[in-house]
């Protein structure tokens, strides 16, 4: 009796201290490492999208940069396809691009020449601009109707066909036309351009000093040495510089409006590099002058950075602080190198004009 007692006794003890501790460290334990699982899954649940929407970001903006840059320098002259304005680094850089409207015909002035044989006038000087109407391209139907009242038209000064215009500065300003174009040759509008004579513009002139450019291009434009055309001048910069908040990619066009248009979201940093000729070597600001009797200046390439970054801060693989302890956002960046075709064409057929080597 005393033995079926004892076993009774024993069979009814329950689990001693030391193995329920035991069983909380081991629930504990395999409680955290989901609890950590878990914690990575929403980590990466909060992190993708904001990944996702920083390399669109920043993708588009580099290929609405890149689409402008392969149209650089269509119908202008050859030191005239792009302006710079460097930021120095960590500020970002400022570009404009130009190019010819394929729509409206580019043109060149009557130039004017005093007694002593000097420039004697530029555009902004001028209230009247007499343009050569044999030098239309491409030569309108109709020569008034060439250009019209009201529109806003750019005068790029650089090398125009004349010798004498390879060795100026480069330059551009813009114009309000005033009054409907009138032909002051005896043929009328609508004749050849040798009835036709010249076209007239009663314009007012505009400052471009507004067009964010470094100081080497000259805010007014010879007679002489002008071609006038509706030039788009698409020009980029970020706006507001980081670390403000959403600082976005923004682009305008001089040509269509004042007004800057968004074209990237959360993007702090646009850097630009220019290579010079056949020159692989870019540069931050060209050393060279764009010339027109040096295709080694005509600027051929551009490397463009665009750099994205996230809506959120504190995001698992946020870089450590750029512009404050607090900006842990994450980073992303995107370069490419766009040849542009305009110049290398012009660069090329200028090279071969000197007899240069190294460019066939």
């Amino acid at each position: 009796m005393n033995g079926v007692t004892q076993n009774s006794a024993s069979e009814a003890r329950g689990f001693s201290v030391i193995e329920i501790l035991i069983a909380l460290v081991i629930t504990m334990v395999v409680m955290a490492s989901v609890f950590m699982l878990l914690r990575k899954g929403q980590d990466s649940f909060e992190r993708e999208p904001e990944v996702t929407d920083m390399t669109a970001s920043a993708r588009a903006g580099l290929m609405r940069v890149s689409q402008d840059l392969m149209v650089a320098g269509f119908n202008t002259p050859a030191n005239m396809a792009v302006m710079w304005l460097d930021g120095g680094g960590k500020n970002p850089d400022e570009l404009t691009i130009v190019y010819a409207d394929p729509e409206i015909p580019v043109s060149r002035p009557v130039s004017c020449v005093s007694n002593d044989g000097m420039l004697c006038d530029t555009i902004g000087a001028s209230t009247v601009l007499q343009i050569d109407a044999a030098s239309f391209s491409p030569m309108p139907l109709v020569m008034e109707s060439a250009y019209q009242e009201g529109m806003t038209l750019f005068a790029l000064q650089g090398p125009n066909g004349d010798p004498a215009c390879d060795h100026v500065e480069p330059g551009i300003t813009r114009f309000e036309i005033l009054a409907p174009p009138k032909c002051t040759g005896a043929g009328g509008a609508t004749t050849t351009a040798n009835h036709c004579g010249t076209l007239s513009l009663k314009h007012s002139p505009s400052e471009a000093a507004a067009l964010h450019a470094t100081d080497i291009f000259q805010h007014d434009v010879s007679l002489a040495c002008a071609v006038v055309g509706r030039f788009h001048i698409a020009q980029y910069r970020v706006n507001p510089l980081p670390p403000a908040d959403s600082p976005t990619l923004e682009r305008r066009d001089l040509a269509l409006s004042e007004e800057w248009i968004p074209v990237s979201s959360n993007i702090e940093n646009l850097q630009l590099q220019y290579a010079q000729g056949m020159s692989q070597l870019y540069e931050d600001e060209p050393s060279l002058v764009p010339m027109g009797h040096d295709p080694e200046s005509f600027i051929t390439r551009v490397r463009v950075s665009v750099s994205g970054r996230s809506a959120s801060t504190n995001l698992p693989g946020g870089s450590p602080g750029v512009f404050a302890a607090e900006d842990t956002y994450l980073r992303k960046t995107f370069v490419t190198t766009v040849s542009l075709r305009n110049q290398l064409g012009q660069a090329r057929q200028k090279a071969i004009e000197l007899g240069l080597d190294g460019w066939n």
